[in-house]
């Protein structure tokens, strides 16, 4: 990373610019759950990270990065409050550490409940017939 680029990251950090544009990101996509701002700050410094540990790419800034990472985060948040497909599997080392901070702040997932379908249960014999087999031969009284 540049010396600039360490400047504006300083800045943009500091301004709590990041947590701003992963806000409007949220919004654009329509996320409707309530966050919590530590939610977002880990979000934004998982962001920051991700951003940096790309390095100096000459095609594109410090901002750019980050923007296109909390991109990739917002969008993160939408799959993971919208659908209940299985996100942890994956080998992404970036994708577990998202679902760790999900999990983190327990954010809601979408259940998606299966048909109900209807299985025959056969009985070798009645259910009544149960309560005799329990009773102690020594407890009823002998005539």
């Amino acid at each position: 990373m540049k010396g600039l680029d360490s400047i504006i990251r300083w800045v943009v950090l500091a301004l709590g610019t990041g947590l701003r544009w992963l806000r409007e990101e949220l919004d654009a996509l329509h996320v409707n759950i309530p966050l919590t701002d530590g939610c977002l700050s880990e979000l934004v410094r998982n962001a920051d990270e991700a951003a940096k540990s790309v390095g100096t790419n000459k095609g594109q800034t410090y901002v750019e990065r980050l923007r296109q990472e909390l991109v990739l985060r917002a969008s993160f948040i939408q799959r993971w409050t919208g659908s209940d497909e299985n996100l942890s599997l994956r080998d992404e080392e970036s994708l577990q550490s998202l679902v760790r901070i999900a999990r983190k702040y327990a954010l809601p997932r979408r259940w998606k409940l299966s048909e109900p379908v209807v299985v025959e249960y056969r009985r070798t014999r009645p259910s009544y017939w149960q309560w005799t087999d329990d009773i102690d031969t020594d407890a009823v009284p002998q005539a």
